[in-house]
């Protein structure tokens, strides 16, 4: 029988435990940003910054519910953070191209 304190275990709920909150943090982001960018004059590159923000807001929220499900069950815990950090990641490239879209696209 394993002890429960296996070092995977333990490394792989620590990464869980940052993602989570980090990912539902970008999420609320998401959200907000979208909102303040409905007010902006509609041109081509406000657009294309409301698709990203609302594909990002799915993304950050699939991210945190696999994340929160790595933290609950333990035999696919690996499998589920290792998900949960490639959509936050993906999701964190998303959001910083939009925003840099958003920062000189202003005039």
């Amino acid at each position: 029988m394993k002890p429960s304190t296996d070092t995977e275990t333990v490394l792989s709920s620590n990464l869980s435990t940052h993602i989570m909150p980090t990912s539902s943090n970008l999420l609320g982001v998401c959200i907000m940003s979208l909102s303040l960018v409905k007010l902006l004059p509609r041109q081509g590159w406000s657009t294309w910054i409301d698709e990203a923000l609302a594909l990002d807001s799915v993304v950050f929220l699939v991210s945190v519910a696999l994340s929160y499900a790595s933290l609950r069950i333990s035999r696919h815990a690996a499998m589920l953070e290792n998900w949960a950090e490639r959509l936050f990641l993906f999701g964190l490239s998303i959001i910083i191209l939009a925003s840099l879209v958003l920062a000189y696209g202003i005039n």
